[in-house]
């Protein structure tokens, strides 16, 4: 009977240290739910100067200011800008533009609503910036249907333009 005591004892003690492991962890940030550009836009004054996650494609341009770097985020509602050390973006493959979807980067980082070091601008200062899903070149195809159509519509007006200048 004693060996079982131990064994059940020493279960809830496994278990109550992976319960407060996973607290800590919880409490400390290192599981923050990702916000959206909504949340941050909606809920500016909340979350000014707080350590927030963002995820999104990086899109139009990496900014390289020396040292420190912008690049703009969308997560498919809004664009955020983020500043950050430039080192973060070297990795960066593939941004965002009409021949390229960009990488989707994660961020970690002060949330400024008002930021004073770049004239009042929303962004955020990030101290981490990992790449979640590796981005990729678009090719646009030619829809031959509409080739046609586009071909016959150009034909049309060249014939209607033939027979109206006989008229005249």
């Amino acid at each position: 009977m004693s060996k079982n005591r131990y064994t059940v004892a020493s279960f809830v003690v496994r278990i109550s240290s992976f319960v407060l492991v996973g607290c800590a962890l919880f409490v400390s940030g290192a599981y923050a739910e990702i916000v959206s550009s909504k949340d941050l836009i909606e809920n500016a004054k909340t979350l000014d100067g707080k350590t927030v996650r963002y995820r999104g494609e990086i899109v139009t341009a990496i900014l390289n200011r020396g040292e420190y770097s912008w690049a703009n985020l969308n997560d498919g509602d809004n664009a955020v800008g983020v500043w950050c050390p430039s080192s973060l973006l070297d990795a960066v493959k593939f941004i965002g533009d009409y021949k390229n979807k960009g990488d989707v980067l994660e961020t970690e980082g002060v949330f400024h609503r008002a930021c004073s070091a770049h004239n009042g601008e929303l962004d955020i200062h990030a101290d981490s910036v990992k790449i979640i899903k590796a981005g990729f070149s678009v090719s646009e195809g030619v829809d031959s249907r509409k080739l046609n159509i586009s071909a016959a519509i150009f034909l049309l007006t060249i014939l209607l333009v033939a027979i109206f200048r006989k008229r005249i």
